[in-house]
């Protein structure tokens, strides 16, 4: 397929911060703003805020989970910590990998 050239207008700070994102991310601009658009495209389109609170869960289970291996744990207990750390990595993690 054909490549087509798209033109817009952003205001000088707007085209450093894209062009510094890019860089962060080791693509150019032009690939960061189609990865952009892609994802908005398929509605998988999400704000940093949301996005923190996906990584917030997944620490939050990594955390349970560590807590879940103490010496001294009702085994009962333990079970019941593990399985939910697991739960919530499942749901960070669908989610996340939805927004790649």
């Amino acid at each position: 397929m054909k490549s087509k050239l798209v033109k817009f207008r952003i205001r000088a700070e707007e085209k450093e911060a894209l062009s510094e994102a890019a860089d962060r991310a080791g693509v150019t601009m032009s690939e960061l703003l189609r990865r952009a658009g892609r994802a908005a495209a398929a509605g998988r389109f999400a704000q940093r805020g949301v996005l923190r609170e996906f990584v917030l869960i997944r620490t939050a289970a990594n955390r349970l989970a560590t807590l879940a291996e103490t010496h001294h744990a009702d085994p009962a207990v333990t079970a019941c910590i593990k399985a939910t750390a697991e739960h919530l990595r499942s749901i960070a993690g669908r989610h996340l990998a939805d927004l790649r």
